[in-house]
């Protein structure tokens, strides 16, 4: 009889400690979520949007792993430190662009997705993806009431063999390697994000001026000492080699689909870029250089 009030008791105030678990959990559940702790956003004074998705490092438990076929989530090491540094040396120079940087781990949340493909189907991360994305509009809006056109770089990094940069205009490395009497058509031209200045620039250039030209963002990269593709002393991957071509955000918020926003997304190799925080602090300062430069070139930029 004795073993039978224990067993009895042990039952109900487990059902009890159940109980109060459930109820604290769902407090904790129903309690607001401050998406803001995730995402940096600062407007700018110059006609200049930078991104960064996938160098975030936060790891909520209550939002679920990106486990579903073809999630990558892998994190793009130092791209988010990369993105500020760069604000920071335009800063020194006198310039703010309107940045939009990411803190959540990519293993949560892909923002170089469309909704439907970014989360594996959790949707605790709607009001996030929903919120990153408006501010990138917004930004983007603001650049072309104010200024007219610009420009919109997206930092990643990329692990290929080939240690160089990567510039993603949303062409594929076989349409780079095809010659300018095929790819200076309306066809690659209208399918690139840099379509509106393509169309609107002083000069008459061609879509190969821009992707290989002395003026190309490559070619002042190269400039530089940092290697890239495509650019003029490196028109195209060979056959074989990795390429990335741009994402969803490239596509989104560049101008192929309209607009006056040009969009290009940088992929940083790791050697002499990402690698230690002297070279991180290093490509900052040149790139912005290359930004400024781009941008007076082919924006009529007052910078």
């Amino acid at each position: 009889m004795r073993r039978l009030i224990t067993i009895l008791f042990i039952i109900i105030f487990s059902c009890s400690k159940d109980q109060e678990t459930q109820q604290i959990t769902q407090e904790v559940i129903s309690e607001p979520i401050q998406w803001d702790e995730f995402i940096d956003f600062r407007e700018g004074n110059m006609p200049l949007l930078i991104i960064s998705v996938h160098g975030g490092e936060i790891e909520p438990e209550w939002i679920t792993n990106r486990t579903c076929d073809g999630a990558t989530v892998v994190k793009d090491s130092h791209t988010l430190q990369v993105a500020e540094l760069i604000e920071s040396e335009l800063k020194s120079n006198g310039y703010s662009p309107y940045i939009v940087l990411n803190k959540l781990h990519r293993k949560k949340l892909d923002l170089n997705r469309s909704l439907s493909d970014s989360n594996c189907g959790d949707q605790t991360t709607q009001p996030y993806w929903d919120l990153f994305h408006k501010k990138i509009a917004d930004f983007r809006a603001t650049i072309q009431n104010q200024f007219g056109a610009g420009l919109s770089v997206d930092i990643h990094g990329q692990s290929h063999v080939e240690q160089r940069i990567e510039l993603g205009y949303l062409l594929w490395s076989s349409h780079l390697r095809m010659g300018s009497s095929s790819i200076n058509t309306d066809e690659y031209k209208n399918r690139s994000s840099i379509k509106n200045l393509l169309n609107n620039n002083s000069e008459n250039l061609e879509l190969t001026d821009l992707l290989t030209g002395d003026t190309a963002m490559g070619s002042f990269l190269n400039e530089r000492g940092y290697a890239s593709v495509p650019s003029k002393e490196d028109i195209a991957p060979k056959e074989g080699e990795l390429y990335f071509s741009g994402g969803y955000n490239t596509w989104t918020y560049g101008s192929r689909d309209g607009g006056s926003v040009d969009a290009i997304q940088i992929e940083l190799n790791m050697i002499g870029v990402r690698d230690t925080y002297e070279n991180r602090k290093q490509f900052a300062t040149e790139f912005a250089q290359v930004l400024l430069t781009y941008l007076r070139t082919h924006y009529n930029s007052d910078l």
